[in-house]
């Protein structure tokens, strides 16, 4: 494997800088490119919407729980080892 160290079969550590200005870069420019940035509306998890929806359905016991399910299973299961 590519990624991992040879020797000792454990994974390469990678270290993770953040991006640094060349330079002769504008600093100008960057100012107005943060400006900008932060005029961006902030959107929220697209998700997010649904994972509250489903909090709200579990509350009002409209989803099924794990304890249904198990029961569920439980009765499939009897079912299917029962003789009829």
């Amino acid at each position: 494997m590519k990624d991992h160290d040879q020797r000792h079969g454990r994974p390469r550590k990678v270290r993770v800088e953040k991006p640094a200005m060349e330079h002769g870069e504008d600093e100008g420019l960057w100012a107005e490119v943060r400006k900008f940035a932060q005029l961006v509306p902030q959107e929220p998890e697209p998700n997010m919407g649904r994972a509250d929806e489903i909090k709200e359905d579990i509350r009002r016991g409209r989803y099924i729980t794990p304890e249904v399910m198990e029961e569920t299973v439980a009765r499939l299961v009897i079912r299917f080892m029962t003789k009829e």
